[in-house]
């Protein structure tokens, strides 16, 4: 029975598949799946992201994001051919991602991107339940360190604040942790809506900031729907 059930998983790994509960992984291939969604999702929603963020901003959110997701899927591209660990390839990208012209997003997302890999080991590649909670919290404590944004303040924490407590709340099997992830990350930008913003240029306008969602709080939601698309 033993070597059955070890051979269906190495048929199932090779094939990409995946398995519920404990032995489920996320694999290279499955990451560079996963950030090749996040990045469609970043270039095909520019507008809508500037279109929102013109209201209160620069208008420029959606450039930005444009940027970032087209370095998301050139890098993730690239790491395909390269013998490197899940944590050079998150700090690569965050390295680069921080470097992006376009206000303060470049900086923020950046910092949250290579902080997923924080407190991964040199030679991981192949991520457990587990392991993805704690990708997860490490990318929002490394912001935390950069911005004192909180839920409430109309900012992308709207998102990435729920979005990580509902994963870390879920059980150890990856699809409850990115299914609960995607769905608070939804409900956090929806409800940014409501908030003053406190933050950036949109500050200046107060009260007149609610009834519409914040740019980044809208955008981050592409994190969490690119990581849910790549592993359902």
């Amino acid at each position: 029975m033993t070597f059955v059930r070890t051979k269906v998983i190495y048929i199932l790994k090779e094939k990409n598949l995946f398995l519920r509960g404990e032995d489920m992984v996320i694999t290279k291939e499955r990451w560079i799946s996963i950030f090749q969604n996040i990045s469609e999702l970043m270039i095909e929603n520019k507008d809508i992201l500037s279109e929102i963020d013109s209201k209160f901003g620069d208008g420029d959110h959606g450039i930005t994001i444009e940027r970032i997701g087209a370095v998301l899927g050139d890098k993730a591209k690239e790491w395909k051919d390269k013998n490197q660990s899940l944590k050079m390839f998150f700090q690569e990208i965050g390295d680069t991602v921080t470097n992006i012209n376009g206000g303060s997003a470049g900086p923020l997302y950046g910092t949250y991107l290579s902080g997923l890999g924080e407190e991964l080991d040199e030679d991981i590649i192949e991520v457990d339940g587990k392991t993805l909670k704690k990708i997860l919290d490490s990318g929002l404590t490394e912001l935390q360190y950069l911005t004192t944004a909180k839920v409430g303040d109309k900012t992308m924490m709207d998102t990435l604040i729920p979005a990580t407590e509902a994963a870390l709340n879920a059980s150890d099997d990856i699809i409850d942790i990115v299914t609960k992830a995607k769905d608070a990350a939804l409900e956090g930008a929806e409800k940014s809506k409501d908030f003053v913003s406190k933050f950036g240029r949109a500050k200046s306008y107060k009260e007149q900031t609610i009834g519409t969602p914040d740019a980044g709080a809208t955008s981050c939601t592409y994190i969490f729907l690119g990581l849910y698309e790549g592993c359902k």
